[in-house]
């Protein structure tokens, strides 16, 4: 007998006793594949969350050759809105997504009423829920570390799809866009891995500070994190390099990793900011999949990154253009804080036509 045919007898026998039962909202509850979101957010424009960062930053000042200078970066920590049109965005295009998981420090957004929040699925976790036993490591301001520990969450489904709240979803996808058949989708392509030594190192920060000091860009040393990542994982050559993407992650392929590394996860959480000897858990999971044989590959042909701090209006205009005929289904928006007021006005008014809001 199929499970689907088991489950509809097993709903007639449950409404002879209990009266009529939902037959969606049970094959739902029963499904062994539903999916949640998982969103980390900040409010930096939060009076509180700014002094206790600034607190931390002055007692806690961390030097070394391996800091990352624009780890601290105010710019880390802005809101510029983007957090509503990524809830928006995975209820209109992915309306399958069970719940949604918003990580916050102690912050709720001014958006989220309870009556929202309830109709659209959101729990609120706090920074002390998921490092329950490790609140050694609170307060912290670092991405890395946060990411690290999602998979703590309580009640996580164990497939789940990891977004940054600048991750916006631009025309419908379905699960198995992220997991099909159960194995985790990963968007990307092959890079040979490069040494960073203490040169290396000290290069990068000279750039970076550079980078942003003369050009106003942001260096994040995203790669090199993928690097770190993919070598925890046994890999000695190559590396899968992933874009700012909505990330499909297996919980418990975490959840085993750290338990049988304990103290590879208590060295990565210890960093209150972001900090160049880290690996990226989210990139970590990836890779060991890939050793299980357990992905399937796609070039990231579907994803637009928006970045104010490079985007000139003629390429931008031409990223809208698009993202209006629906030839992409992720976007992430960097920078938003650096663009014009007239091209923030062109960004929100098309997501507010792609999302329908009002």
């Amino acid at each position: 007998m199929c499970a689907a045919n088991g489950n509809v007898i097993l709903l007639a026998i449950l409404n002879t006793y209990i009266g009529n039962v939902n037959l969606g909202s049970f094959l739902m509850e029963n499904d062994p594949l539903h999916i949640d979101a998982v969103i980390t957010w900040v409010d930096g424009n939060d009076p509180q969350h700014y002094e206790k960062r600034l607190k931390v930053l002055l007692e806690n000042h961390q030097t070394g050759e391996n800091v990352l200078p624009t780890g601290n970066d105010h710019t880390r920590f802005l809101d510029g809105g983007e957090l509503k049109y990524c809830i928006q965005s995975i209820r209109k295009f992915a309306p399958w997504i069970r719940i949604i998981h918003l990580v916050t420090d102690n912050q709720r957004p001014n958006f989220l009423t309870e009556s929202y929040q309830n109709e659209n699925g959101i729990k609120l976790v706090d920074h002390e829920d998921i490092f329950s036993s490790f609140e050694w490591a609170l307060p912290t301001f670092n991405s890395r570390t946060i990411e690290t520990v999602i998979w703590r969450i309580p009640d996580l489904s164990n497939h789940f799809i990891y977004f940054n709240d600048d991750f916006i979803l631009t025309s419908e996808v379905k699960p198995e866009h992220f997991f099909p058949n159960g194995k985790v989708l990963l968007r990307g392509k092959w890079n040979s891995i490069k040494n960073y030594g203490s040169f290396q190192i000290k290069l990068n920060k000279v750039v970076s500070y550079l980078s942003k000091k003369i050009l106003g860009i942001t260096r994040s040393m995203h790669l090199l994190y993928q690097i770190k990542s993919a070598q925890l994982a046994g890999f000695k050559k190559k590396y899968y390099r992933s874009p700012h993407v909505p990330h499909p992650v297996i919980k418990s392929t975490l959840n085993e990793f750290f338990n049988a590394n304990k103290k590879k996860f208590e060295e990565n959480i210890q960093y209150k900011f972001r900090n160049m000897s880290q690996f990226s858990s989210i990139f970590l999971a990836n890779h060991i999949e890939i050793s299980r044989d357990n992905v399937i590959m796609e070039r990231p042909d579907d994803f637009l990154m928006l970045n104010g701090e490079t985007d000139f209006s003629l390429i931008l205009n031409q990223k809208l253009k698009k993202i209006e005929n629906g030839m992409v289904r992720f976007i992430c928006i960097q920078g938003f804080e650096s663009y014009s007021t007239l091209n923030k006005k062109k960004i929100a008014k098309l997501l507010e036509k792609v999302l329908n809001i009002e």
